[in-house]
Formats: structure tokens, C-alpha cells, sequence
């Protein structure tokens, strides 16, 4: 259901695509999630569980790569985020060990090393 979703919101983010549940490591693919059609059951069947979060990738902050694709997974929070967050480069200054550079970075990974650093 969460493939099927995705594949529904697709055309919102064209870049790259990923999914998360609990206790596994977050899939993440470049491209379409059509893209994909032949791993589905695979992927389905992997990946099957209670609560899962999805993304569809579309840019403004970081560049296009399966680092920044999301889910991201920052310890035990994996978090997906669609927007900019405008004031990215305060919260990284609130985030010890964690300096925002817009060409390496996703706004949202700070938000997410934010949010751990409050857990």
C-alpha cells in the first residue's frame, strides 16, 4: 500500500523515492518509483510492517543524491519532511557537531538531529 502511494504521489518529487519501518535500515532509490515496478514484491514482502513512512524527492536544499533521498535516519528517528525549512542554519547552530553547508547537507537531516538531540 505504501509503494502504491508513493507511485500515486510521484509526480511531486521525481528525483528519488524511500520508505522506512520499524527496526530496518530506511530504502532509499534514485528515480522514479515506477522505476522500481520489478522490485516491488521483493520490496513489499521485505519491508512489510504495522507503520511505514514514505518520500518522493524533489530538491531546493542539498544536492540530488541517495544521501539526501529520504527517509532520513538520524539513531532511532527516521523522519521525512516536505518543504524548506527556513531557518536551517539556526537550528544547526543549536545541533552539537552538526554545521549546516547547503551543498552537502538536507535541511531536513538537521531537523532530524535537532529532534534527537531533544529526545
Amino acid at each position: 500500500m505504501l509503494i502504491d502511494s508513493l507511485r500515486a504521489l510521484q509526480h511531486r518529487g521525481q528525483e528519488a523515492w524511500g520508505i522506512a519501518v520499524p527496526n530496518k535500515t530506511p530504502l532509499k532509490k534514485m528515480g522514479l518509483v515506477s522505476a522500481s515496478a520489478s522490485e516491488f514484491k521483493k520490496i513489499s514482502e521485505e519491508y512489510s510492517s504495522f507503520a511505514a513512512i514514505g518520500h518522493v524527492r524533489y530538491s531546493t536544499i542539498g544536492k540530488s543524491n541517495l544521501h539526501n533521498a529520504q527517509p532520513l535516519k538520524v539513531k532511532d528517528l527516521c523522519v521525512a519532511h516536505n518543504g524548506t525549512i527556513s531557518n536551517v542554519e539556526e537550528l544547526s547552530n543549536m545541533v552539537g557537531g552538526c554545521s549546516f553547508t547547503p551543498q552537502h547537507a538536507s535541511d531536513t537531516l538537521v531537523v532530524a538531529q535537532r529532534l534527537v538531540s531533544l529526545i
